[in-house]
């Protein structure tokens, strides 16, 4: 009896013993998966150690235990270490998904600045967002003019997909009368990319201005693009195509449909010396089929500062033409210039 006991026990203690084993081994292991191993080589001779979070922009976010999450200058690595999976998009715009080293070695890289984004695999939708949200109030005295704009866009790009979402609303109130002058747009957008320098897009959304008399436009585009331009530092686009809209004048309830050419250009730069700049512009020419002689164009100009981290100062600029605007108009053209005040994320 006294041995089966003892028995008893000793198997008891040896279960015990493989659970605390199996226990602490599992956890030796997530301790291990979880460490920062990767290495980064920088050109004024120091080697740090983190984990990449992201490059984007000319940029390597990098995280360390200690300072946390850093932003270093792309052209300022001369090395990079990872066992990890990444997605990598080089100059040329093709797309790879390997483990970093293995594809250094195996694609012969040794300019880093042929790589323009490096994009983990885990926590990809979080990890690929980037945006900004940006306000500004201007009031001039002599004119008792107000103008107020709120403006964000958020940008998601998966392999081959880059998808786009943009508001932009200006207030202005004028001392002549009590109503308020609108420009509103709601864009959504959608880019396919076709190998490294076409793409084909779509692009979906509502407009406002009443400064030319319209009330309401709902659109719906189609695009075939060339990226003339993919670098970590500037970004240059033409597309071409169709957009068919509804359209409503402030002087009616009626909607008219029109057929429009679509002719586009997009240029971005990025400066990320101190201080840290950027430019984004675009402009859209949209010449009338069904309502032949007709044309449209809109123009914008974003330039931004940031003055602490995250945090931007920027000057906007837009323009927008109809020859043939809808009834109660104001004039043929709206413009303005603005001061605001953002906030970006995921760059």
């Amino acid at each position: 009896m006294i041995l089966h006991n003892t028995c008893s026990t000793y198997k008891l203690s040896y279960k015990i013993i493989q659970i605390i084993f199996v226990v602490v081994l599992s956890g030796s292991c997530v301790v291990a998966h979880g460490q920062k191993t990767d290495k980064v080589k920088l050109k004024n001779g120091d080697n740090i150690t983190g984990e990449i979070m992201s490059m984007k922009l000319g940029r390597l976010s990098f995280d360390m235990d200690g300072p946390g999450t850093i932003s270093i200058k792309w052209e300022e690595v001369t090395a990079i270490n990872s066992d990890k999976v990444f997605e990598i998009t080089l100059h040329g715009g093709n797309l790879f998904v390997s483990r970093l080293d293995s594809f250094l070695i195996l694609h012969h890289i040794t300019n880093l600045d042929d790589i323009v984004e490096i994009i983990p695999i885990k926590d990809r939708f979080l990890k690929r967002l980037i945006g900004d949200i940006n306000v500004g109030l201007n009031y001039t005295k002599s004119n008792s003019i107000l103008q107020f704009n709120f403006s964000s866009n958020v940008y998601y790009k998966i392999p081959k997909i880059e998808i786009d979402f943009r508001f932009n609303s200006v207030l202005t109130s004028y001392a002549r009368d009590s109503g308020l002058a609108k420009k509103q747009d709601i864009i959504g957008s959608l880019r396919r990319n076709m190998g490294p320098k076409f793409f084909w897009g779509s692009s979906l959304g509502w407009q406002q201005n009443t400064e030319l008399g319209l009330s309401s436009r709902y659109l719906v585009s189609g695009v075939l693009g060339l990226k003339a331009i993919a670098d970590n530092h500037n970004r240059l686009l033409f597309s071409s195509g169709l957009s068919y809209n509804q359209e409503q004048s402030v002087e009616t309830s009626q909607f008219s449909g029109n057929l429009d050419a679509l002719f586009s250009v997009v240029y971005k730069r990025f400066y990320y010396s101190t201080p840290k700049l950027s430019i984004d512009a675009d402009y859209l020419v949209y010449p009338g089929i069904s309502d032949w002689g007709r044309i449209r164009m809109q123009g914008d100009l974003n330039v931004s500062v940031e003055i602490v981290k995250d945090f931007l100062i920027g000057l906007v600029f837009y323009y927008s033409y109809d020859n043939r605007p809808p009834a109660g108009s104001v004039s043929n053209d709206d413009y303005g210039l603005m001061f605001t005040l953002g906030y970006k994320f995921g760059q």
